[in-house]
């Protein structure tokens, strides 16, 4: 059954959206290249700003996971009964050998490396397109896209979230 998104998403979906979009029509609007990159890093940092009231939320829900796995392992401890307690990142890397903590390491970082490499291949790419569409004589070729690239990061804001397990006291 479909829910009304809360008033607050919607604001950060349209905020990101309107952001995202004003991000990717920078070259119909600013012909300067540093301003661009300055107008750019403006609008990556509205993005990130309107992304910190959820992390700050998802701290707070990953914080209160904590606290009541704590809590279970404590009442499990006093019945004698061996708690179920998930394995994390830190318990997972504490318990691996140095080789396999450098693999896992230099696994992470060819991943970070390989995200970068890509985003800017598609960024450029982005602006290519532009700038082809520029030269056929469209009036404003770059924000058309802006405008679709807006609307899908601001739906997909909206998109919800899945629902978190329950334990098995149904808590």
């Amino acid at each position: 059954m479909p829910t009304t998104p809360p008033a607050s998403r919607v604001l950060v979906a349209a905020v990101t959206g309107a952001a995202t979009t004003a991000y990717y029509a920078t070259p119909d609007l600013i012909r300067s290249r540093t301003a661009r990159g300055w107008a750019k890093a403006g609008c990556a940092a509205v993005v990130a700003a309107a992304a910190v009231p959820d992390l700050r939320k998802a701290r707070a829900d990953a914080s209160a996971r904590r606290v009541r796995r704590e809590q279970e392992a404590r009442r499990a401890a006093s019945t004698a009964e061996p708690p179920e307690e998930p394995v994390g990142l830190r318990d997972a890397l504490d318990g691996m050998s140095p080789r396999a903590r450098v693999v896992v390491g230099a696994t992470a970082a060819a991943l970070v490396a390989g995200s970068v490499a890509m985003t800017v291949a598609g960024e450029r790419w982005i602006f290519r397109r532009g700038e082809v569409r520029r030269a056929a004589g469209r009036s404003w070729p770059h924000t058309r896209a802006a405008v679709v690239w807006g609307l899908v990061s601001a739906g997909m804001l909206l998109v919800p979230d899945p629902p978190e397990e329950q334990d098995a006291t149904g808590a």
